[in-house]
């Protein structure tokens, strides 16, 4: 159903489906880290399905060939079909690759295996000169599919010198225009930049904001819908959904229990944001670390290939301080992590669980 969603009823389409919580699909490994591992890939869609959000991003940007690229987001694609049916549950894909030609390729494999949409992202090379430039960019992105876009606000786009904000808003303007293009992700946590991005674009886009604290006080004024893409993960168990829940509540505008929940997941949220705070500037994803978050709560986990930031003990047990302080029951060892639950369970001759 998602993919045969014609362009110009896309932006309905995101009205009706972005409700909740989107995460990020993060790829697993064999052990040598030599090939995709899709036991632990599919083991992570229907996970995520289990926590409750209503789509997962593929994030690509993590050390994958082109071909693994397709391949990561056909196997997402296909589980989320196993587990919800056709377009009950959204893939979605982050546009980071090195090239535009690259970038208009993965969207092509996307919307052949049923990916439902897609995150504007622009490579490391891209230093666009004018504002015309961001959005020639982004228009050939959308104009090659029929897939739903949404644009990303984010400082590692180096785009501070078109605006204070670092949005680069004359650009956005005109592609959130475009019949496909649905959807805002506001990072960064500065509050004047985010409600100028909600006053420009909330009656065109589902914007949101990454800073979750925020989402009551926004859902109030621009009647938020969803947030993401985030590795939620990091404050909940499917046992213990405590950010699914408050999104839940809020969009029943039950307010008050909403905040009561948010103030029983802050335990994990602070011990989240001390390990990721600090990154926010760099322009980096710490990928070991945001798997060992899902991990924690029943995910695949495993490392992930080279770019990678190391591993430390002490960081490992400051996120898992976090999830137990709000009653998430977490795994023994940790060493059990690095290889992950779908290599492990084949060591051990446990498939036919782990593919339950």
């Amino acid at each position: 159903m998602a993919n045969r969603v014609s362009k110009s009823e896309r932006k309905a389409w995101a009205r009706e489906h972005f409700r909740g919580i989107e995460n990020v699909l993060i790829p697993s490994f064999n052990a040598d880290l030599t090939e995709l591992d899709e036991e632990g890939i599919r083991l992570d869609v229907r996970q995520s399905k289990r926590h409750g959000f209503f789509s997962s991003l593929c994030a690509v940007e993590t050390g994958l060939s082109p071909e693994e690229k397709n391949r990561f987001v056909e196997i997402a694609c296909d589980e989320a079909r196993n587990v919800a049916g056709d377009g009950d549950y959204g893939i979605s894909v982050s546009l980071a690759g090195d090239t535009l030609e690259g970038d208009l390729r993965l969207l092509q494999a996307a919307e052949a295996a049923g990916a439902t949409h897609g995150l504007l992202s622009f490579p490391q090379a891209f230093v666009p000169k004018t504002q015309d430039d961001i959005y020639e960019y982004g228009k050939a992105l959308a104009d090659s599919t029929d897939m739903g876009i949404y644009l990303f606000v984010s400082d590692k786009f180096g785009f501070g010198r078109f605006h204070p904000s670092g949005v680069p808003f004359e650009a956005f303007e005109k592609l959130a225009d475009l019949p496909n293009v649905v959807a805002m992700k506001v990072g960064g946590m500065d509050a004047g930049m985010i409600t100028e991005c909600f006053d420009r674009f909330s009656d065109r886009l589902a914007v949101t904001s990454v800073n979750i604290g925020m989402i009551p006080l926004l859902r109030k004024t621009y009647d938020v819908t969803w947030t993401g893409a985030w590795t939620a993960e990091a404050l909940q168990s499917p046992e213990q959904p405590h950010a699914v829940n408050m999104m839940k509540l809020l969009l029943e505008n039950r307010n008050a229990e909403a905040m009561a929940t948010y103030w029983r997941m802050t335990p994990a949220l602070k011990s989240m944001m001390a390990i990721m705070a600090p990154l926010m500037p760099t322009g980096a994803y710490h990928w070991p670390l945001l798997k060992y978050q899902q991990w924690l709560s029943g995910g695949n986990g495993g490392l992930t290939r080279q770019p990678a930031m190391r591993v430390f003990q002490h960081n490992l047990q400051v996120i898992r301080g976090g999830l137990a302080a709000v009653g998430v029951q977490c795994p023994d060892p940790d060493e059990d992590f690095f290889l992950g639950r779908s290599v492990l369970g084949r060591q051990r001759g446990e498939t036919s669980a782990l593919s339950a």
